[in-house]
């Protein structure tokens, strides 16, 4: 995921670029040709055909590594509805396969501008054929560029190296990681568990990791984790949405009646606690829609009235001042969800938009109004500018440059073998949750910031912002995110 924003940088850069899809697709499909469909088990045709690709891949000069992640990727699962159009190989190549495909050729036309062992495979694609002339003068005048700019050279080769950073410190701390399933007390280690699995499902790596143990005791101790604990924030969820969300992760049957029963009686706990619950308790509420939502459960409009309301003494300055920054944006997003964002007093909206806006600073942004920089407070920023398209407003802030130190900073210091310290799994989630944003929104304001943090200025100035990013002629996935909930749209 942290490449697509790169993918669609290089898209827009290289004229010819579809000349190049074409050349990779002209090449596999003569290797498939041969593979035998059975179309009553597509999973066997796959499976064929991932091993036939390997071996072509593997003479191009691609590593078992690269090859291994590309292909465990939950994309290649076959789901019923694509039982029904697959109806050949080339369907199956086409559907399923060729966007994985396209996308480790540009990794390694990536790897390529800042990493000088990468050229044999790309003089090997030349030799095939897989990279046209045109093409391959693009990228080396590229990669001229990028020798003449150490400083955008070194910022490159961190971000590209996020992923493998993640992967070894996960990778050795395998057993500690997975020793966290030894639960004795939900309190201590259920949140930190759906911290780490978060960050582990955003890179696709759940296939290092049994998960038995957890899955046991979601399944055997529903009457543990169903409860909520004082002190909910965003970087402590509520111990029954923890639950809940790896429940559902996981594939575990749960009981969905005692669910909706506890989720009424939380309701009429908040109710009763609060006289304006989506700011006294913002954190809490949030956590309770996500939880409804993930059961697919309803609630009347006038229960809904209920959590919502607050009168305009909630929404002056001083009161403002003192919330998190995260959670005036959660207060935004709440209204943005229910369809209330055009109904509450604009005057609300506004202050509550202006208290935002005071915590960008050009050191970063920051928690509270004289807080500390946070990758969380960073995160929902990105994202209201996102949801009220105002994202120009953050042109002229160096905000990728922070999020990517901050993922290397705490990666270092976060140990998995002591009492691990939940605000750093916390702040890397939320860091991991920025790079989401950068690459999956898809913008131009989004598109420029990558482009000024990881390429010579002067790509910037040769038109590469006056082409619209065209998600028919670029082969590769686009995921995007949905601008009410934050949620990753596959």
């Amino acid at each position: 995921m942290i490449y697509q924003g790169l993918f669609n940088i290089l898209d827009l850069y290289i004229n010819e670029s579809e000349v190049f899809y074409k050349s990779i697709d002209n090449f596999f499909q003569k290797s498939i040709s041969n593979i035998k469909f059975n179309k009553k088990d597509l999973e066997d045709s796959l499976n064929n055909m991932e091993k036939s690709l390997t071996k072509t891949l593997l003479e191009l000069g691609f590593s078992e590594e690269d090859i291994k992640n590309k292909f465990f990727d939950p994309s290649l699962n076959i789901n019923s509805d694509e039982k029904n159009y697959l109806n050949s190989s080339f369907e199956l190549y086409d559907k399923k396969i060729s966007p994985l495909i396209y996308e480790a050729f540009l990794e390694k036309i990536i790897d390529y501008l800042v990493d000088s062992s990468v050229a044999p495979l790309i003089l090997q694609l030349k030799s095939k054929g897989i990279l046209p002339f045109e093409v391959i003068m693009e990228i080396q005048r590229l990669k001229n560029l990028l020798e003449n700019d150490p400083e955008k050279t070194a910022n490159l080769k961190k971000y590209i190296n996020i992923r493998n950073k993640i992967i070894k410190k996960f990778s050795q701390n395998k057993c500690e990681i997975e020793s966290l399933e030894n639960i004795q007390d939900p309190q201590d280690k259920l949140q930190l568990i759906y911290m780490i699995y978060r960050i582990i499902n955003f890179f696709n790596l759940e296939r290092m990791f049994e998960f038995t143990k957890i899955k046991k005791y979601l399944k055997d101790n529903i009457n543990e984790w169903l409860q909520s604990v004082p002190l909910v924030t965003l970087r402590n969820p509520d111990l029954y949405f923890c639950g809940l969300y790896l429940s559902k992760a996981l594939h575990i049957e749960i009981d969905v009646e005692k669910v909706e029963k506890f989720l009424l009686e939380t309701y009429s706990e908040i109710i009763d606690e609060f006289d304006a619950a989506i700011i006294e308790d913002t954190d809490q509420i949030y956590y309770f829609f996500k939880s409804i939502e993930l059961i697919n459960m309803n609630l009347s409009e006038k229960k809904l009235d209920q959590l919502i309301k607050a009168d305009a003494s909630f929404f002056e300055k001083h009161y403002l001042m003192n919330l998190e920054t995260s959670q005036l944006v959660v207060i935004l997003k709440l209204y943005n969800i229910l369809g209330l964002i055009d109904k509450i007093d604009k005057q609300k909206i506004n202050a509550i938009i202006e208290e935002i806006d005071r915590r960008i600073t050009p050191e970063g942004i920051l928690q509270y109004k004289d807080g500390i920089v946070s990758s969380e407070a960073t995160y929902y920023v990105l994202f209201s500018s996102y949801m009220e398209d105002t994202l120009d407003k953050l042109k002229d802030h160096e905000i990728l440059n922070s999020v990517v130190s901050r993922i290397y900073r705490n990666l270092e210091i976060t140990d998995f073998c002591t009492d691990t310290n939940y605000d750093l799994v916390s702040e890397i989630f939320y860091s991991c949750e920025c790079l989401k944003l950068f690459n999956c929104i898809e913008s131009k304001e989004m598109i420029y910031h990558m482009a000024k943090y990881l390429f010579p200025n002067e790509i910037l100035k040769n038109g590469l912002f006056n082409k619209n990013i065209d998600r028919v002629t670029t082969k590769f996935r686009h995921y995007k995110v949905n601008k009410s909930t934050g949620d990753t749209i596959f």
